[in-house]
Order: structure tokens, then C-alpha cells, then sequence
């Protein structure tokens, strides 16, 4: 038997997994539940757990911050949050798995077996949790998380050439000339990309990626030409901001 805590602020949700767990992942017992990190470590301190269930979103210190007081990181991790647009920060190598509220049995499942296939793999856990510590002090995120009909599609951000606004949909246009339609409004990935300075909003219908200009051209109100020869316009009111971005990464 393999030994799981679950980690998560709200006590239906911990009894919904905990079950969720027993009836479908065999291998794993649940040694203990935790309401929020400080009480999470001192379990996983105690237990000495194979694989941790953590909910990110939690009063007082989120799921990321469980790796900060945690001294030996000798567990497999498995995110669980109703909050999808965690996942950019959630995924390199490092975790396991990420789960998206409510919990489909099939992923559950996918995610546990994933768990233990690598409680011997190398690079060992340690080095991999380490990993997925350093990403998120760094804030070096290089994937994003799509919703897709059967949970999520990790995307490399380098990939993305542009994203445009389809009333509540966005499409996402891709440097191999495919294009993804998202279930999610464009202002909701500005959100998420807020912290990567290579993606710019040059107008409300229209998200760049900087790494993907290859021309702008100031005639007819104003234009980017991107990678794949699309032209982006630029709205009035963002032509200053694009501006001094110019100016500040050209030779």
C-alpha cells in the first residue's frame, strides 16, 4: 500500500476525494486529512506520505507555499483545485498530476498511477519537486493549461503566436499554423499570462506574443505582422504602450 494525505480547506471536499480514492485507487490509503498547509506539514512530517492530494486556492497560504516547509521533499504531488488557471503555474516535470474540481474517476485514477510508477523513478523526487519549486519562486512558467472536452491540454507558451476573442470563446493561433478554440473569454488569459512580459494586449479583440512579431507597420491606423503573416492592429489607446515596448527590445 501506498500512504496519500489530502490537503484542502474545505472538509466535503476532502471526504469527496477520500472516498473517491478508496473506491477506485486500490493501492493507496489515506493516512490522513489536513484543513490547510501549517496542519498539512506537520501530517506529512508525521506520515511520511508516498503522495499528497493538495488543493492550491486555501486561506493564508496556497499550495505552491506547501513546498516552502516542507525540509525533505520525498512525496509525489497531485494538485487538486476547482480553479483550472492554476495549472500555468502548476506544471513543468515536476508534478504529478493536476485535477480540475469536480474530479473525473478516470484522471484520478491516470494521476494515482502515475504517482506510483515514479515513487522509484529517476530523476528522483526530490530533484523534480525541487524543480517545481524553483519554477514557481522564479516564475519561469513555460506551459499554460487548456480546457478541453476531456480535461486539460498543457500547451509550451513559446508555441503561441497570437490569441484572438470569439464572443466567449478565444481562439489560440500556433507557430505550426493550427489554431485551438478555447472555452474561455480573452480577458481570462490576460489574467493568466499577467506575470509573462512577452504577451501584450494591443487591442480588446487581440493578445500577442512579443516573440512572434516580425513587422509593424504605423500606416492605416497601425499593424503587427506576426510570424505566420498575420496583421494584429493596435488599437489608439495601446499605441503608446506598444511603443515603448519597441523601443525597449529593439537593437
Amino acid at each position: 500500500m501506498y500512504k496519500a494525505i489530502i490537503i484542502d480547506d474545505e472538509a466535503k471536499a476532502r471526504r469527496l476525494l477520500q472516498t473517491l480514492i478508496e473506491e477506485n485507487c486500490p493501492e493507496l490509503e489515506i493516512v490522513a486529512q489536513a484543513e490547510d498547509v501549517p496542519s498539512g506539514v506537520k501530517a506529512i512530517h508525521q506520515h511520511r506520505p508516498d503522495i499528497v492530494f493538495s488543493d492550491i486556492d486555501m486561506p493564508v497560504y496556497n499550495g505552491f507555499q506547501l513546498l516552502d516547509f516542507v525540509d525533505k521533499t520525498d512525496f509525489e504531488l497531485i494538485y487538486c483545485t476547482a480553479h483550472n488557471d492554476f495549472a500555468l503555474k502548476a506544471f513543468e516535470v515536476s508534478a504529478v498530476g493536476y485535477l480540475v474540481k469536480p474530479i473525473q474517476i478516470s484522471l484520478l485514477v491516470k494521476a494515482a498511477e502515475k504517482a506510483i510508477r515514479l515513487r522509484n523513478a529517476t530523476p528522483t523526487i526530490t530533484q523534480r519537486l525541487d524543480t517545481l519549486k524553483e519554477n514557481i519562486k522564479e516564475n519561469t512558467f513555460k506551459k499554460i493549461a487548456l480546457p478541453v472536452s476531456d480535461g486539460l491540454r498543457f500547451l509550451d507558451i513559446v508555441d503561441i503566436i497570437y490569441f484572438e476573442a470569439d464572443g466567449a470563446y478565444t481562439n489560440i493561433f500556433l507557430k505550426d499554423n493550427s489554431k485551438l478554440l478555447i472555452s474561455k473569454k480573452l480577458k481570462d488569459f490576460e489574467t493568466i499570462l499577467s506575470e509573462n512580459k512577452n504577451f501584450f494586449r494591443s487591442h480588446r479583440s487581440f493578445i500577442i506574443n512579443t516573440e512572434h512579431i516580425k513587422q509593424y507597420i504605423k500606416s492605416d491606423g497601425g499593424s503587427i505582422v506576426m510570424t505566420n503573416s498575420a496583421a494584429i492592429p493596435v488599437a489608439r489607446e495601446r499605441k503608446d504602450d506598444f511603443q515603448s515596448l519597441i523601443e525597449s527590445i529593439k537593437l
